[in-house]
Formats: structure tokens, C-alpha cells, sequence
């Protein structure tokens, strides 16, 4: 897929282009060392030939992988981070205008990377421009239809993984950025096939609605050569994604994700309540019982009973996604 013209987008009394931010130039070690990945991009997996429509998908922009290999933010990772953001000023404009619309920042401030991560703190910062580049990856990579219909759906999987995530540490920005990315194989099979895979979801829906058995996994392997778990899987190695995102990104096994146990659990539990609530991608797919999808993580639940916060539970988050929604809209390009 060869990315579109990139337009620019005009925020407020700043310009902010958030399509072509990959091409900015970034000299660390860490870029370097996932170009040098990217060079030796398998075209298998295990015995499984990967077709070439899907090894021609778009690479992940290089900014966020070296956002990403910054996760959990480390107190030494702030410079690296300040010069990241000043290496790369269209993320910067649009971090900046974000932070602006979230009360986080002063609008006429200066553009200054340092004091942006003062204010906002880096693992918000962290949050905002990983948004903001998978926003950008999916308008080069899908048509405008899909493209509405995906992000929808996974900008929803991540505030629900955010919002169910354990408390502590750094769990909550590592559940939103995995809920955000967990479904990159579906993302490739629509960019790598959008016409047959739109009609591949009219199937769906029809199957759903008359409640007729429909193996998805199998009828993507017929069609393309691979279904979207093991295309994730593939691109989730193809483009050095560290090691708990490469757990989420292939098909939920609890017992078999060892360390990353917890977050499986939180991402299927969080993509689930996404679908629940209403912004599934599979529109017509049965939903489950909000109750018992939150009671697969006790801790979780135990916070969401208390006070009765439950009665208000679903009009809290659909608020918060339809929030979060808004407020990335704000960094639409101007084409859609």
C-alpha cells in the first residue's frame, strides 16, 4: 500500500499534520535497531506462507515503535522522550492540540516539548501520540468507511481495557496501548483486501442475524491464506513489537501467556465489554452479559461495585469512549 498525499491540518493558530509524522527523521538505537528488524522480515510463519498482499501492508510508523520500546516510561526515558517529540514536530503539533482540548495544557502556550511533559506527565504523553499514530496508520492504510468503522471499535477496546485494567503502576497506559493494537491482524487483512473482506462482513452479519454457525477463522484462512490471529502474530514479529503487545496480538490464551497472563485476561475481557457496549466491529455478533465479562477480573469488579458504581457503570464508559472519540476527532485529516 503506498500512503495517500499527506494533508495538513489546521488546529486552532497551529498546523498540525499527523499523516506523514513517520517519515520525520530519529537517530536511536532503538529505531535502528527495529529497521534492521524490519530488513529481515520473514515471509513464513512456522510453515504457513505469508501472501504478498499482506507482506506489501505499510510498516508501523518508526516513532511509535520507539514510543512503544518506552513502555512502562522509565524517569531516564523523559529526555529521550522530549527529544523524540522535537525530532518528530508534526506529533508534537499534535500532542500539543490535544493536550490543549483535554485542559492538560495552556492553549498560546509555547510549542516546548519539555514543558508539555511537565504538565501532562509521560505516561499521558505516551498515551496521546501512540493515539495519534495509529489514528494516521489507519486513515493511510483503510478506505474512509472502514476506516470510521475500525477505529470506532478499537479506540473503544482501549478505553474499556484502560478502564478495567488492575490497579498499579503503569497497568492502565500498557492495557490502553494493548487494547488499541490487539487487533492489527484483522487491520491487515482489510487493508490487504478490502473488497473481499467487506464482503466478508456482510456474510457475517447475515450469518449473526440468522443465528447460523459461522467459523470466522476458517473462512479467512480459505480466503486469504491466513486468519487475523496468526496475521497478527506475523506483523506483531515483522515490526518488533515488544513482547506483551506480541501477546495480545495473536489468539487469547491465558494458560499458554505466562507473565503477560493478566493482561490477556484484561484485553479479552476489555475487547469484550468494547462489543457489549455497542461499538463491536462484528456489528451483529451476539453480545455478552456486561456482568459476567467484568466479573472475570475480581479485582475489577470488586472496585466497580463499590458505592454502587455499577448502576452507572455502562453510562460511564459509553461517556468516556464517545469523550475519547471527540476528542481525536479533533485530529481528523482534512480529506475524511
Amino acid at each position: 500500500l503506498e500512503p495517500a498525499d499527506s494533508p495538513s491540518v489546521t488546529y486552532s493558530k497551529r498546523t498540525v499534520n499527523i499523516r506523514t509524522c513517520q517519515e520525520a527523521p530519529f537517530c536511536g538505537r532503538l529505531l535502528e535497531r527495529s529497521r534492521r528488524h524490519r530488513q529481515q522480515r520473514p515471509d513464513t510463519l512456522g510453515s504457513v506462507e505469508i501472501p504478498r498482499s499482506i507482506q506489501r501492508i505499510e510498516p508501523f510508523p518508526e516513532c511509535a515503535l520507539a514510543i512503544l520500546n518506552r513502555i512502562p516510561p522509565r524517569a531516564s526515558d523523559v529526555e529521550q522522550l522530549q527529544g523524540l517529540l522535537e525530532e518528530h514536530p508534526h506529533v508534537l503539533h499534535a500532542v500539543d492540540k490535544i493536550a490543549i482540548a483535554s485542559g492538560k495544557y495552556d492553549e498560546g502556550a509555547s510549542l516546548d516539548s519539555a514543558a508539555i511533559i511537565d504538565r501532562v506527565g509521560a505516561a499521558e504523553l505516551i498515551e496521546i501520540a501512540i493515539t495519534l499514530l495509529v489514528r494516521g496508520y489507519l486513515h493511510r492504510a483503510l478506505s474512509v468507511l472502514e476506516d470510521r468503522r475500525y477505529w470506532r471499535y478499537t479506540l473503544a477496546c482501549a478505553v474499556c481495557c484502560q478502564e478495567i485494567a488492575p490497579p498499579g503502576g503503569d497497568t492502565r497506559l500498557i492495557a490502553y496501548v494493548a487494547g488499541l493494537l490487539h487487533d492489527i491482524g484483522r487491520l491487515a487483512l482489510i487493508a490487504a483486501y478490502p473488497d473481499k473482506y467487506a464482503n466478508l462482513l456482510t456474510l457475517i452479519d447475515r450469518m449473526f442475524r440468522d443465528n447460523t454457525g459461522f467459523d470466522l477463522l476458517a473462512r479467512e484462512e480459505m480466503m486469504f491464506g491466513m486468519d487475523h490471529f496468526a496475521t497478527g502474530s506475523w506483523l506483531a514479529s515483522t515490526w518488533g513489537l515488544p513482547p506483551w503487545l506480541c501477546a495480545v496480538t495473536g489468539k487469547f490464551d491465558e494458560k499458554a501467556s505466562g507473565e503477560y497472563r493478566t493482561l490477556v485476561v484484561t484485553i479479552r475481557s476489555g475487547t469484550r465489554l468494547a462489543h457489549s457496549l455497542g461499538f463491536g466491529y462484528l456489528e451483529a455478533a451476539p453480545r455478552g452479559d456486561i456482568e459476567e465479562i467484568m466479573s472475570q477480573i475480581p479485582e475489577t469488579w470488586a472496585r466497580w461495585k463499590t458505592l454502587d458504581y455499577w448502576k452507572h457503570g455502562e453510562e460511564h464508559l459509553c461517556g468516556k469512549i464517545q469523550s475519547k472519540q471527540s476528542l481525536y476527532a479533533l485530529a481528523e485529516p482534512e480529506d475524511e
